[in-house]
């Protein structure tokens, strides 16, 4: 192989622990914009208006913003392409869900107890 026809290798990075306490940001429910030299990601995730109430519908609960350049942008579509096809290639099609009907007689969420944990409220 001659030196124009030679792919570059692709460098390695090392990750390590910053400054600052990073957070985890989990979403169930992903909004976007962009300019002409980035896109911008406002993930949020989808709750109960009242919580332990599903009765009075949803909001979508803002979680934080991811902003990456285009290229990147274009680096993250190809990589999550190939974690879902490698996903689906060992588990089968993932299909989108559908909610379920609220039952007729949902059991309410009673307040937390003495250790934290919400426990169901039985009649």
């Amino acid at each position: 192989m001659t030196d124009e026809t030679k792919q570059p290798t692709q460098q390695k990075f090392e990750w390590i622990e910053g400054e600052y306490e990073v957070p985890e940001i989990y979403g169930n429910f992903l909004n976007c914009s962009w300019t002409l030299v980035d896109v911008r990601f406002q993930i949020g995730q989808l709750v109960p208006k009242s919580p332990g109430d599903i009765s009075g519908g949803f909001v979508v609960q803002e979680r934080g913003f991811v902003t990456m350049a285009w290229h990147q942008a274009k680096v993250l579509r190809d990589l999550v392409i190939s974690l879902v096809a490698s996903y689906e290639q060992e588990n089968g099609e993932i299909k989108m869900p559908k909610l379920a009907p609220i039952p007729p007689n949902p059991i309410p969420m009673a307040t937390s107890d003495s250790d934290g944990k919400r426990e169901p409220t039985r009649n």
